[in-house]
């Protein structure tokens, strides 16, 4: 088994969720004497990979393995008896997957093949369909090979010892943009099926339209689940390990995502990305030891994969880190690592050289991540030490701390001016829209005007998208967040970064709203949550199993710091890993009573929200937009344009 022991480092054994997804792999793969060869659709690649490593997969009869597209496989691999196909469902994965079976059984086989499509998480009709009108239906059978279609439930993958994911990448997009209720379903499946894993939830509460639709499934899941007597017994000799369920829908909370990330794990996701617990670097910046190069060989190619995990001891102190303390936490360990290699000069018997020599596997890796760190370390600071980006922080801070401030504009201006990336302008324009309740007509008509003449008129295709997704509106009525900035203390007088007393150090001097949300349910209750905004939306859910002993007896339990509640934060529509800080910095407070467990549909940041909302092309374009633009003629949008979004 591969190295997973951080999964087992919280207060839920998210081990168990890998264990279950390794045992139906195993039943998908079937008999393991049979030689299989995979092929995969290459997104599927790495979260696969978090689940079973290479050596598990030969030990299932899996003896090659290729991606897609790719032709001839029977003839490479002749003795193989099937070959699998792992794949989303996309129709453009259907197409290549039928024409390399086609080009695969062109030639008569001496023996009948297998090929069988593994559809992740999901099958869909329209693929399904796909595949008929191709002549390929499930369970095919002619003198040439045989075809079927399957399914490999991967919906939950631990990404952490308290972190869930979907791995749903386009899920703010298929909600806010496209209206997609899919999402949804995915959600409370998965959500359900911790259940059988973890135990009922007592309790489900949550904030936002998608999260009251999530709710109401799970409501209507746990009825269902009770009528069947088989399934109810079991939940009964289940301890509940989750004493409550946060459902948030994106929505609630659109100004932390947009805003720049802080923490040390949260600023590497916005200048590298962070994709499946790894990120990439330039791989000449690190010293040959880290790149695991012997001197005068030849560089390795490529950027340097950095895992980055709690598995590593350095990282999974330094991830929640504020950045200004990332630098002198590094400096401070690597001091201790050479007083213990100076303690080596001092021992003087036996006993303490063999006690040293115990210690030096763990004091080299150590060292060798902190050196890793430090370079990753020194490369983010080059771009926070420039004009460019502490310009926009200046220009976030006012957006979040004064009313309706139209102080960016000049900034903004400034940084069209220069030739910025349009998704950065936008992106500013989005947080104006969101902090101050939507743009005053005028100053839309501005940026409009002066984002369209600058980068060209294809833009208004991003114009019109953001304006469905509901991250740029114009202003009606009075503005909802300089009010919930004071109501909910996001703007504290006093930060202190190097050692916090207020989740709002993620952000340096913001509280990110979502958690402050969380904070507020679980300090003050339900009432006050319900009370911050959106009533409405708002919404409690109990699932009695009072006849559970083990439920019964979790109900009269209060919880303490040395017992605290398990609580699931669940975001609909992806959350960020400054917002994962900030929870586990209320988890890690001296006196909690509850620790978080972040489940999400994926993690976001605010360039990745915004440039995935960019990507989309809406089915039309609302005439007001043209309204500024006078007489000018509506230019015809090619397909060029569109790919260059």
């Amino acid at each position: 088994m591969a190295a997973a022991g951080h999964l087992s480092g919280g207060r839920l054994n998210l081990t168990l969720l890998r264990e279950a997804a390794r045992d139906e792999l195993k039943a998908v793969l079937g008999d393991e004497r049979q030689k299989k060869v995979i092929v995969w659709d290459e997104s599927l690649i790495k979260p696969v990979g978090l689940i079973a490593e290479v050596p598990f997969l030969k030990q299932l009869g899996v003896y090659k393995m290729v991606r897609l597209p790719v032709s001839n496989l029977t003839e490479a691999y002749p003795e193989a008896n099937e070959y699998l196909f792992f794949t989303k469902a996309k129709v453009s994965m259907v197409e290549q997957i039928v024409q390399s079976i086609r080009e695969s059984t062109a030639r008569k086989q001496q023996t009948a093949k297998k090929f069988t499509v593994v559809f992740v998480p999901y099958a869909t009709q329209h693929c399904i369909d796909k595949f008929e009108e191709y002549k390929m239906t499930n369970g095919l059978k002619l003198p040439t090979f045989e075809f079927a279609i399957t399914e490999y439930r991967l919906e939950t993958l631990p990404l952490d010892s308290d972190v869930i994911s979907l791995d749903l990448s386009t899920a703010f997009t298929d909600l806010y943009l496209q209206s997609d209720p899919t999402v949804v379903h995915q959600a409370a499946r998965a959500i359900g099926k911790l259940q059988a894993v973890f135990g009922l939830y007592p309790k489900i509460v949550g904030k936002g339209k998608y999260a009251k639709d999530v709710g109401t499934i799970l409501s209507r899941m746990h009825t269902e689940m009770m009528a069947n007597p088989g399934f109810a017994q079991s939940l009964k000799e289940l301890t509940p390990q989750i004493d409550m369920v946060v459902l948030l829908d994106r929505t609630v909370d659109l100004l932390t995502p947009l805003c720049t990330q802080l923490t040390y794990e949260g600023l590497i996701d916005e200048l590298y990305g962070i994709t499946y617990g790894a990120s990439k670097f330039p791989r000449e910046t690190f010293s040959e030891d880290v790149q695991n190069v012997r001197k005068g060989d030849p560089p390795t190619p490529g950027p340097l994969t950095v895992p980055l995990t709690s598995e590593e001891e350095v990282f999974g102190k330094l991830r929640d880190f504020n950045f200004r303390k990332v630098g002198k936490y590094l400096s401070s360990e690597a001091k201790k690592i050479k007083e213990i290699y100076d303690e080596r000069k001092k021992a003087e018997t036996v006993s303490d050289l063999k006690q040293f020599v115990q210690k030096l596997p763990h004091i080299q890796a150590t060292k060798l991540s902190l050196s890793r760190h430090t370079t990753i370390a020194e490369l983010i600071k080059n771009t926070t030490d420039r004009d460019d980006f502490l310009g926009m922080l200046h220009a976030e801070q006012c957006l979040r701390e004064e009313d309706n401030s139209d102080k960016v504009l000049d900034y903004t201006e400034k940084c069209m001016g220069m030739g910025e990336p349009v998704s950065k302008i936008l992106r500013l324009m989005c947080m104006q829209s969101v902090a101050n309740g939507g743009l005053k007509p005028r100053l839309m008509e501005q940026y409009k005007r002066e984002i369209l003449q600058s980068y060209g008129y294809q833009n208004l295709i991003s114009l019109c998208n953001l304006e469905k997704a509901g991250l740029l509106r114009l202003q009606e009525g009075k503005p909802t967040f300089p009010l919930l900035r004071r109501q909910l203390r996001l703007i504290p007088e006093q930060i202190d970064e190097l050692n916090p007393k207020d989740i709002s150090y993620v952000f340096s001097g913001y509280a990110p709203l979502s958690v402050r949300l969380v904070e507020t349910l679980e300090q003050s209750g339900y009432q006050a949550f319900e009370e911050c905004f959106a009533r409405d939306l708002t919404f409690q859910i109990t699932q009695d199993n009072s006849s559970s002993p083990a439920q019964a007896q979790r109900k009269k339990r209060l919880p303490t710091s040395d017992r605290p509640q398990v609580v699931l934060v669940f975001f609909l529509g992806g959350c960020t890993y400054a917002e994962i800080s900030a929870l586990r910095f209320l988890s890690e407070k001296e006196d909690a009573v509850t620790e978080y467990i972040v489940g999400t549909t994926h993690i976001i940041n605010g360039q990745a929200m915004v440039d995935s909302v960019l990507s989309e092309t809406p089915l039309f374009v609302p005439t007001h937009l043209w309204n500024s633009l006078g007489d000018e003629p509506v230019p015809k949008v090619t397909a060029s344009d569109r790919g260059s979004l």
